[in-house]
């Protein structure tokens, strides 16, 4: 086969690639961010009285390929999926993992204590264990006299 014609089948599988994830991505009620364009992992988000648990579904991902920063009230994870090389692919029939960079931040309903947040990550799923920030209590302010 030529160059050309080997460039030209390799942009018509990257666009049917591109074009299949955007349809499927388009019928779930979990968009692409809009910002970015990037794919947002599936979270679940939990309460207890004195924390937050958060679980990312990260399958396939490598745990040095993503990050996660806790600021706040926000929880953000920020990575890349990789899958291995496809070779000698004639055609493609179901395009449903994505793959490439990856972002997703999150609100908390309350502040956190960032000092003491935890995760781990096992057979794909993240859980970040998020220690509530201790109320600060309303505080009565003695005022005196400002004489000399």
């Amino acid at each position: 086969m030529d160059p050309l014609s080997r460039k030209l089948l390799k942009e018509l599988e990257e666009m049917q690639q591109r074009t299949g994830r955007m349809l499927r991505n388009m019928s779930m009620s979990r968009m692409l961010n809009m910002e970015t364009g990037t794919p947002q992992p599936s979270m679940d988000i939990y309460e207890t009285d004195r924390e937050y648990i958060v679980y990312a579904d990260l399958a396939g991902v490598d745990a040095e390929s993503f990050s996660v920063v806790v600021d706040g009230h926000q929880v953000r994870i920020h990575g890349r999926r990789y899958l291995p090389p496809h070779k000698d692919i004639a055609c493609v029939h179901q395009l449903e993992i994505e793959v490439g960079v990856f972002d997703r931040t999150v609100s908390l309903p309350g502040g956190v204590d960032v000092e003491r947040v935890t995760s781990t990550y096992i057979n794909g799923i993240l859980r970040i264990t998020l220690p509530k920030r201790a109320a600060r209590g309303r505080v009565n302010i003695a005022i005196t006299g400002g004489g000399e």
